[in-house]
């Protein structure tokens, strides 16, 4: 299974260094950051170095968004 940090550049803030998040708590977590107002917001994956900064793509596919 996928493991991603998560990036904000807005504030400089990284999540998940020490303890990568999987792809559903990334996802929970991208959410909480969007309902406390921060825009931009990137996943990247740890094994493989992609970065995911289409995180618009996770609520438009999610059952939940």
């Amino acid at each position: 299974m996928a493991r991603y940090t998560i990036h904000v550049p807005q504030s400089g803030m990284a999540m998940g260094l020490e303890s990568p998040l999987n792809g559903i708590e990334a996802y929970y977590k991208i959410r909480e950051l969007r309902d406390m107002g921060f825009k931009i917001v990137s996943l990247r994956n740890v094994d493989t170095g992609e970065e995911i900064v289409d995180v618009e793509s996770l609520f438009r596919d999610s059952p939940d968004a």
